[in-house]
């Protein structure tokens, strides 16, 4: 048949209604002469009167789509479901459905009815991508991904595809994938602030912080009331140090939203950063309610700001709530005694130099490798310096987890089979505490890195001591306590001090001064601290106060304020930070060492200790506000606990004006630094080992978890069986 003819036939076949006999020699037609405009005009032609006719009406279709539009999604899916039984391959009205069925959290049917729109139309890229985000909302990430790749792939420039490939990716830990498409997104729509919000995100992640930055800088450019870009770009400026900006970009987002505590909180955190410390009062004007309305607050940002832990746990729980969705229950038993080793994963960001190893370092050395297979889990920087050298040298196990979905994390987790997993960041800094939300070991602990309660049932456990988690105190906690015997804190009784020899004049200080020290973050001097401190530089002569110089802010600011009282802000001394063995040794030159109150030093007071520095604390009522006096009671230091601000005030007098008193406190704790618990890593890790033993058996034994005291263990005894004690 010759090609009129063809075409003429197709014709014939179209008027009598045969439309499926006309495409078919349509489509013979192009394959014979694949540039025949006519066939193809017609087959185009001819494939949207198909369309037209599956479809119902357009006034029904005006109709669906403005209740659709209007948010009537119950009723639009009702209509289409009616009427998608006449017009079986209306593509219309599959989509339709998918589309309602999706906004009303009905998964399984919206997938099911944007699969058959993307049967009638394959190439309708809304449809497919439509598809991708119901299989996202199903957590089936790799299905999600096919479909959008497809739209990528037909479309190249399709925004919504490649914002959604990318946001799957990255929520899969493929970061890298994840910025490129959303970098492509960016370029197509440079004024779209969602977009330019999301690939900032991405940024973060892959510790691009300038990148998002200047991300989140644009976002807010665009669209001025995009209340989480301003507050996201604090919270990036507060990490790269820029903290006037950061205190900007809070303050944005609560022009946009005054009731905005989540920005507020990291508002008055900043500024507690910069010592401006008109925070006090804003912190009052909001305290009854901050952190326990709308969007939850961090509460380690809260923690230095109210030693107050029944109003802590509240927030913490509040916190939780938002953070730890659907808390796995708690696993049965699975076995009938202990295995030969136990295995205990410890999950951190801070596996390398960092305060957490300098803690811990002499733990990992010291766990008893017949009796605990230990594996550490790293999400953070992937540093090869000493600490992570040491740390690799003694567990049983590392897995590297940095780019790892949580999803593929928690997987890889339970594939371990641990016996008991270890939290050692809490709610610090880049944690994924999160994680611990699905069971990933039949007992869950949380150690160290965070001094409060979780305020969620996903842990069973919080490690403390008999002094920050004093008899009492259990109503402060979500989780049961595992009381140490000593001191909850660990130390490395091996660490280095540096052989360098400071002298005062090298570090900035009078040779014959008496010098007060607190190497404190600034965040944690408050006003009622430093009233103090500056009535005892105005009653000792010639003394001075050494501080760690934490930032330009903050260092003017503590000298305009030692001015405001009378004391000449060149007694305020700042030192720099050095390497970690520098820094313990140049202590040796100060005389005593200042706590501060709400927010106690942790590891820089463990730091003076070892470095032969008395520390004077005040011991207040929360875990962060305790940890000076149990560091004193387990080096032998009682005396230098005072139980008000007017002791510790008359202590630190009698203490600078007593030079055979501080003296005598000096060479007390050289001694003991070599006998004391605080600094006996192996006696503690057998002790820690214990605790580990009792929680584990509690499990094996069927029992719930319950408060735990480890005793103090003697030589070559290793009893298994548990101690409680009543809430």
């Amino acid at each position: 048949m010759t090609l009129a003819k063809s075409l003429n036939a197709a014709k014939r076949l179209e008027r009598t209604d045969k439309f499926d006999d006309a495409a078919k020699i349509y489509g013979d037609i192009l394959a014979r002469y694949p540039r025949n405009v006519n066939a193809r005009k017609a087959l185009e032609s001819l494939s949207q009167r198909l369309r037209q006719a599956s479809d119902p009406p357009a006034v029904v279709k005006a109709r669906l789509a403005k209740g659709f539009a209007a948010g009537q999604f119950r009723v639009t899916a009702t209509s289409a479901a009616e009427l998608v039984r006449e017009y079986q391959d209306s593509h219309f009205l599959w989509s339709l459905l998918g589309r309602c069925y999706l906004e009303l959290g009905a998964l399984d049917k919206s997938a099911s009815c944007l699969t058959r729109a993307c049967e009638i139309e394959p190439k309708s890229g809304e449809s497919r991508t439509l598809l991708g985000n119901a299989l996202k909302q199903q957590r089936k990430f790799h299905d999600a991904i096919t479909q959008y790749s497809k739209v990528i792939e037909a479309e190249p420039d399709n925004l919504a595809a490649l914002n959604n490939l990318g946001n799957t990716l990255a929520t899969l830990g493929r970061f890298t994938e994840a910025a490129q498409h959303q970098a492509t997104a960016c370029k197509l729509a440079p004024q779209n602030a969602q977009l330019q919000y999301n690939h900032a995100g991405t940024l973060r992640q892959l510790g691009d912080l300038n990148g998002a930055r200047d991300l989140y800088e644009s976002a807010v450019k665009i669209s001025p009331d995009f209340a989480a870009a301003h507050f996201n770009l604090g919270q990036i400026n507060g990490l790269l140090g820029n903290r006037i900006e950061a205190i900007r970009n809070f303050d944005g987002a609560l022009e946009v939203n005054a009731d905005d505590d989540r920005s507020r909180v990291q508002k008055l955190h900043q500024m507690a950063h910069i010592n401006d410390w008109s925070w006090p009062e804003e912190y009052q004007q909001h305290r009854r309610h901050l952190g326990l309305r709308g969007t939850a607050c961090s509460p380690f940002a809260m923690l230095s700001m109210e030693d107050n832990p029944d109003l802590l746990r509240h927030r913490t729980q509040a916190y939780a709530e938002q953070q730890f969705s659907d808390v796995a229950p708690p696993l049965p038993a699975r076995a009938s005694k202990r295995p030969d080793r136990l295995r205990v994963g410890y999950f951190s960001a801070d596996f390398h130099a960092h305060a957490t190893m300098h803690l811990m370092g002499g733990l990992f050395e010291q766990h008893d490798p017949n009796r605990f297979e230990v594996v550490a889990y790293s999400y953070g920087p992937n540093r090869q310096d000493d600490s992570r050298k040491r740390l690799l040298s003694h567990v049983t196990h590392f897995r590297e987890m940095s780019n790892v979905s949580n999803t593929n994390f928690v997987a890889a987790a339970q594939a371990d089979k641990l016996d008991i997993a270890v939290d050692l960041k809490g709610y610090t800094g880049d944690n994924r505490s999160a994680l611990f939300a699905t069971r990933l070991a039949p007992v869950h602990m949380s150690y160290l890195g965070y001094p409060g309660t979780m305020g969620t049932p996903a842990f069973d456990y919080l490690i403390g001591d008999h002094t920050v988690c004093p008899p009492g105190s259990e109503r402060h906690y979500s989780e049961h306590l595992m009381r140490m015997p000593h001191s909850y804190q660990i130390n490395d009784d091996q660490r280095q001090i540096s052989d360098r020899q400071f002298t005062r004049e090298a570090c900035g200080l009078p040779n014959d001064a008496f010098v007060f020290c607190s190497f404190n973050n600034s965040y944690k001097i408050t006003p009622r601290e430093f009233d103090i401190w500056m009535r005892l530089l105005a009653q000792v002569d010639d003394s001075v106060l050494w501080l760690l110089r934490s930032n330009e802010w903050s260092q003017a600011n503590l000298q305009r304020e030692a001015e405001a009282r009378g004391i000449d802000p060149n007694r305020l001394i700042f030192a720099d930070r050095m390497p970690q063995q520098d820094h313990l040794a140049r202590q040796k030159v100060a005389d005593l060492f200042l706590d501060t109150f709400i927010y106690n030093a942790h590891t820089t007071a463990s730091d003076a200790l070892w470095a032969g520095l008395p520390v004077l604390t005040l011991m207040g009522q929360q875990f962060a506000s305790r940890v000076g006096a149990s560091l004193l009671n387990a080096v032998g230091l009682p005396e230098l606990i005072t139980q008000s601000e007017g002791d510790y005030e008359a202590r630190a007098l009698e203490l600078a004006r007593s030079p055979d008193d501080l003296l005598g406190l000096r060479s007390k704790l050289t001694t003991n630094r070599n006998t004391a618990p605080l600094f006996q890593t192996e006696a503690f890790t057998r002790a820690l080992e214990r605790g580990f033993d009792m929680a584990f058996d509690r499990y094996l034994n069927g029992l719930a978890p319950d408060h735990l005291n480890v005793p103090e263990l003697e030589t070559g005894k290793t009893s298994l069986r548990p101690e409680t004690v009543a809430a």
